[in-house]
């Protein structure tokens, strides 16, 4: 399998789950419950991070994380103290994952967000900070906005994160006019905070994800030479979608019925 200078990578709710075979990041949670550190949520937790071994599926070389956050996460300003640090590093190193994925929809601390980057960077792991990408990170001017710029310009700054992940879409991918008004302007924005273009990550979700959609997201990858791309949902992925995103990446070799354009190939009658 040819190697890119892409990361192509998604998430599972389910450890079961598989990645794709060209995948080089997966990523299981979404850890929600940060008082338990469970998915779910304090009333019904579902699986921990700190009692689950990380998922190593056959013939799957890439790197294996969970996610610390997520839509929904509760409570808010977490980890709140070093106790709650030492919970995340040690779940991470006594069941062998490869790092925290951090997706911080629940207004982290991210003073402490760091602080258990920089354990984990110290102990060999990899470090991601995800975060959503849309309206208010691009109206700095705003309360809200300011205060998420500057989360990231922290983060950033501190030199402890690997990645910075975009989410770009909502419970679907956005309109195509929020799109070309927000995807670039993020990927420039962050740039501006002091990220270098490999450390930046697109990600979108397969749900009402069209071929247009799809090329404008790849677009932005290709020709500002970012990190890669990363997919919510993936296994809902069309495999034609499959096939465009692996061909536009450069990855090879295709699954079995790609064709050069990033179509399927069918069989004739």
């Amino acid at each position: 399998m040819t190697r890119t200078p892409f990361e192509l990578g998604g998430w599972s709710q389910t450890l079961s789950r598989e990645p794709l075979p060209h995948f080089t990041q997966m990523m299981y949670g979404m850890v929600t419950n940060l008082d338990g550190l469970t998915t779910g949520t304090a009333g019904t937790p579902g699986w921990s991070p700190a009692t689950s071994t990380a998922p190593r599926p056959h013939d799957y070389t890439g790197k294996v994380l969970w996610t610390y956050g997520g839509g929904l996460c509760s409570p808010k300003a977490k980890p709140a103290n070093q106790d709650e640090i030492d919970l995340i590093v040690n779940a991470t190193l006594d069941k062998g994952w490869d790092g925290v994925d951090f997706d911080d929809e629940c207004q982290m601390n991210i003073p402490n967000v760091i602080t258990a980057m920089r354990i984990l960077k110290r102990q060999g792991k990899q470090t991601r900070f995800g975060f959503i990408s849309g309206y208010t990170y691009n109206t700095p001017t705003s309360s809200n906005g300011m205060a998420l710029n500057d989360k990231v310009r922290q983060v950033v700054q501190s030199g402890h994160c690997d990645q910075l992940v975009h989410y770009c879409y909502a419970s679907r991918m956005w309109t195509d006019a929020e799109i070309e008004r927000y995807v670039g302007q993020s990927l420039e924005r962050t740039l501006a905070h002091g990220a270098n273009t490999g450390q930046l990550i697109l990600a979108l979700t397969s749900r009402g994800l069209t071929d247009h959609n799809l090329r404008l997201f790849l677009d932005q990858v290709i020709q500002k030479q970012i990190g890669g791309l990363y997919i919510w949902a993936y296994h809902q992925l069309l495999p034609s979608h499959q096939c465009t995103i692996l061909e536009r990446l450069g990855f090879e070799p295709a699954p079995a019925g790609c064709g050069r354009s990033g179509t399927i190939v069918h069989d004739p009658l």
